[in-house]
């Protein structure tokens, strides 16, 4: 799948080349009669949001693998569907046992699974925000199991929830949480800002 986005991301790049010069080719041969392409702020907008999106899906996954190998100290899964009683009360307090005993470090990220479709990634730091705050949403009843991944380094988790949030795009998360300044840089969303000032750069519109 990445090997097909880095195609396309080349793709995309070239005709956004090609419809920003195409003025030049018509300029020097008066013969040329295709209809100049629209190329405006709104269409490199566009553009810009596209190559992001391919850039994401050539690098999310391997920078994800790397960056969780060198931080997470542990993965936990608990399953919601397995003996944990019918009711929501009954399931949190079951999960609450569960990682007290489990989860070791304050420092955590988890997602929420619904079967293979990722449903929510949330994070705690230092204690706060823990999973549980979110069996009262409307989505939780479909929820088969929850992933914890524990860290000892605060700063890490803000960057791995990020990551995770590039690479399993949970249909629950409308907005991407916040990286304080003393937390560590998502590396895919470095790479989309590269993206848009270069492309900005190097495409100007007056």
């Amino acid at each position: 799948m990445s090997k097909q986005a880095a195609v396309k991301f080349r793709r995309e790049l070239d005709s956004l080349f090609q419809k920003r010069t195409f003025w030049l080719k018509k300029a020097v041969d008066r013969d040329l009669k295709t209809k100049t392409p629209v190329f405006n702020r709104k269409e490199r907008k566009k553009a810009i949001k596209r190559l992001q999106d391919l850039a994401t899906e050539c690098l999310a996954k391997d920078l994800a693998v790397k960056e969780f190998k060198n931080t997470i100290g542990k993965k936990k899964q608990w399953h919601a569907k397995k003996g944990k009683g019918w009711s929501r009360k009954k399931k949190k307090l079951h999960f609450n046992r569960w990682f007290s005993k489990h989860i070791l470090f304050q420092n955590c990220i988890y997602i929420f699974w619904s079967r293979k479709r990722a449903i929510y990634v949330g994070r705690t730091i230092k204690g706060k925000g823990r999973p549980q705050s979110h069996f009262v949403k409307y989505w939780f009843g479909s929820v088969t199991r929850i992933d914890v991944f524990s860290t000892s380094r605060a700063s890490e988790v803000p960057k791995l929830e990020c990551l995770a949030i590039h690479t399993f795009n949970p249909k629950h998360n409308s907005i991407r949480g916040s990286i304080p300044k003393w937390a560590k840089k998502c590396p895919v969303c470095e790479v989309h800002k590269k993206i848009s000032a270069e492309l900005r750069r190097i495409f100007s519109l007056r």
